[in-house]
């Protein structure tokens, strides 16, 4: 932000300084818009008068930005938002569950400002509205009442379901207005990485409210997101460049082997990096062959399946398997043949993806990371895949295939735990 000016008229001045500071303003829910309107004219006066030290704000929009979290992650989901308006000028609503003994709903807003390249003299404002509800009993038909007139017509609207309470019931309310769902289907659960039956329920649920409100919206499940280099780098292996697996020995396919780190979230991950291949193959789990395995260390937990082709004429067992000490999501891939002692492996390398086989090898450059850079992490940080979610604007029917391939899969653990 540029120095602040001393001003003159100290209380509508100085409560606009403030908004544009990134500082919170309680507003009455009811004039919302209202005082938006007259904090921002204030701004667009104050920048007009010389004698302020006063910067010109633009105030820009080109989305909305809806996301909806409990009242522990606020701060962490505000940072989210000031980070985003710098490459993502849009209206941001922080749609807020609290518990209270008593129930009310309180906003505020503000606004995030951010200088424009190689400008000092002009900031690029967005505004962000933050709506909290409190109570004993959640329902989100209030709350949504509340947010959903506040999104700024004929915009692409996006709802990031960032609650803990994430159910069909809570975000549908929300649809009629938005058209992109934002999730993120990475469980998490115990250090201890075990797979246990809440947290292969809470899976099941995640990846069926990714189908069911398919048809409602464009949904990107930041899981998914993740996968995106692995699942180039495994089809490179197919194509004419240098390792060159002929594509019908994909109907030699004998196992596939994933391992992942970051216990249940990184599983996730890794299940969804095999439905994908098993249902791009056409190949369907068998019922009496799936089974959660324990690896090498019995605090440690994956999943063995058996998948065949409709005809019955192949079988591929797939292995899940969580290891030590590696980074958090998939960390690397195995794919052996039934007709030859050859290994296709992809693998991290120098900040890239190694794709190789039999003596053959090329690498697949990863977008820069920040996590990358400084920490070695396979994966980008949650603000860049947040980043990469706002180019998707087309339903993926691969990505619906694929969860519905993982939510069939879990539930055949589930029945075989009870």
């Amino acid at each position: 932000m540029s120095s602040m000016p001393v001003l003159k008229n100290a209380p509508d001045e100085g409560r606009t300084l403030s908004f544009l500071s990134g500082n919170l303003a309680q507003v009455d829910v009811a004039k919302i818009e209202r005082e938006l309107n007259r904090l921002w004219d204030s701004a667009g006066r104050a920048a007009g008068e010389e004698d302020l030290a006063w910067k010109p704000v633009i105030r820009a929009c080109a989305l909305n930005m809806v996301l909806l979290c409990e009242e522990e992650n606020e701060r962490k989901f505000e940072g989210l938002l000031s980070e985003i308006t710098v490459r993502h000028p849009c209206r941001a609503i922080l749609a807020v569950i609290a518990s209270a003994p008593v129930e009310k709903v309180e906003a505020w807003v503000t606004a995030h400002c951010h200088f424009l390249p190689g400008r000092l003299d002009k900031q690029m404002c967005c505004e962000q509205i933050t709506v909290k509800w409190s109570g004993t009993a959640f329902v989100s038909t209030g709350l949504a009442s509340v947010v959903t007139p506040l999104v700024i017509p004929e915009l692409p609207s996006w709802l990031f379901a960032g609650s803990k309470q994430l159910t069909r019931a809570v975000i549908e309310p929300f649809l009629s207005y938005l058209d992109h769902l934002l999730m993120d289907s990475r469980i998490s659960g115990a250090a201890d990485g075990k797979i246990n039956k809440e947290l292969v329920i809470s899976l099941i649920s995640n990846l069926q409210i990714a189908m069911d409100l398919a048809e409602h919206a464009v949904v990107v499940d930041l899981a998914w997101l993740t996968l995106s280099a692995w699942r180039k780098a495994i089809a490179l292996a197919f194509d004419h460049t240098d390792v060159s697996i002929l594509p019908a020995r994909l109907q030699a396919i004998e196992t596939i082997t994933i391992k992942y780190g970051g216990y249940a979230a990184g599983f996730s991950q890794a299940l969804l990096l095999a439905t994908w291949l098993t249902t791009r193959l056409k190949l369907r789990a068998d019922s009496g062959q799936v089974s959660q395995n324990q690896t090498n260390s019995a605090s440690k937990s994956g999943l063995t399946a058996l998948f065949k082709s409709e005809s019955g004429s192949q079988s591929v067992n797939v292995i899940l398997h969580e290891a030590d000490n590696l980074s958090a999501g998939v960390n690397s891939f195995e794919m052996t043949f039934g007709d030859g002692d050859d290994k296709l492996n992809v693998d991290f390398a120098g900040g890239a993806l190694k794709v190789s086989n039999d003596g053959s090898e090329e690498y697949m450059e990863l977008p820069w990371s920040s996590t990358r850079d400084k920490e070695g992490a396979g994966e980008p940080a949650f603000t860049e895949l947040v980043d990469f979610a706002f180019e998707h604007s087309a339903k993926d029917p691969i990505y619906l295939a694929a969860a519905k391939g993982a939510g069939d899969l879990l539930k055949l653990i589930s029945q075989g735990s009870k």
